[in-house]
């Protein structure tokens, strides 16, 4: 059975440590596509070595506008979208090959395996962070925003949640990268969410759950600490980012009048969430006798 040829399609910013990795993991694509954002770097001109399918794109501070254009600008019948701090592992390419050889779907969601601050992070939300990078021309489109949900036509496979058929992602390597990151889109996101739903009393007890809630949801209805020191960390940065969302809603509203009401109480609302979840997740490790005195502190929150 013939085999459909395939395109490649990575947009980049400033991606110089990573482009040659991500393009040489690619090697077997029939083209690959590049979508540049004006890098100030050597990104350009190490992705020379690898192709001349080369393209500039006005940077709007998020990938999803340059990768629609990329795929306007593939050849081919298929596409694997790949970020410039991906590869495509040795196993992964076979898959790919024998699912092109024979295809039982429009679009292919892959498991994404994400490395951050050197590990890779099996909880906390961060796997199997399903994406839909593998798809026939004309089926998938990513939506205008910061991390929004791309539209998809036709029909969905998803590859087994299994480490030989996923991306690799060297995702976040420093702490400054997050915040760097972190910086420039909770600024979008906040504008955004004022614009789809408009927000004008801010207050602590609102701050401090935003930051309580993702808090408790990543370390410990997601697990994140069984993830160790990382999952820990990765909720602290992730209610961070929420809150700083919240923080900057708040700017972009002239910091209006906020309502301070009582700390105390606010706090103790936080405390109270965190008991049920705590003990929630110890319902969830738990079994007999045990399992029951946390059943009851989680219905008493205490």
């Amino acid at each position: 059975m013939a085999h459909h040829k395939l395109s490649v399609v990575i947009h980049t910013k400033n991606a110089a440590e990573t482009i040659e990795r991500a393009l040489r993991s690619v090697e077997f694509a029939d083209e690959k596509v590049i979508i540049d954002m004006h890098s100030t770097d050597q990104t350009v001109k190490l992705a020379k070595r690898f192709t001349k399918r080369i393209y500039l794109h006005h940077d709007v501070g998020y990938a999803d506008p340059a990768r629609n254009f990329g795929l306007k600008k593939a050849r081919f019948d298929w596409i694997l979208v790949l970020d410039a701090d991906e590869k495509v592992s040795p196993e992964l390419r076979a898959v790919i090959e024998a699912t092109l050889a024979e295809p039982k779907a429009d679009v292919y969601y892959l498991p994404r395996q994400n490395f951050v601050f050197g590990q890779w992070i099996l909880r906390t939300g961060w796997w199997p962070d399903y994406q839909p990078r593998l798809f026939k021309r004309g089926t998938v489109s990513w939506q205008i925003g910061v991390h929004r949900l791309p539209d998809i036509i036709g029909s969905v496979a998803y590859f087994p949640a299994e480490e030989r058929f996923a991306l690799t992602h060297y995702n976040y390597t420093t702490v400054a990268q997050f915040i760097d990151r972190l910086n420039a889109y909770t600024t979008l996101q906040a504008q955004e969410r004022l614009a789809a739903s408009p927000q004008d009393h801010f207050s602590t007890r609102e701050l401090l759950e935003i930051f309580g809630g993702e808090f408790a949801k990543r370390a410990l209805t997601l697990d994140g600490v069984q993830d160790g020191f990382h999952g820990v960390s990765l909720s602290l940065l992730q209610a961070m980012y929420e809150s700083v969302v919240y923080l900057k809603q708040w700017e972009e509203k002239g910091f209006s009048q906020a309502g301070s009401g009582d700390f105390g109480a606010a706090l103790t609302r936080v405390q109270q969430v965190w008991r049920y979840w705590w003990a929630d997740y110890m319902v969830r490790q738990t079994g007999g006798i045990k399992q029951w005195y946390w059943r009851v502190r989680r219905k008493l929150m205490v």
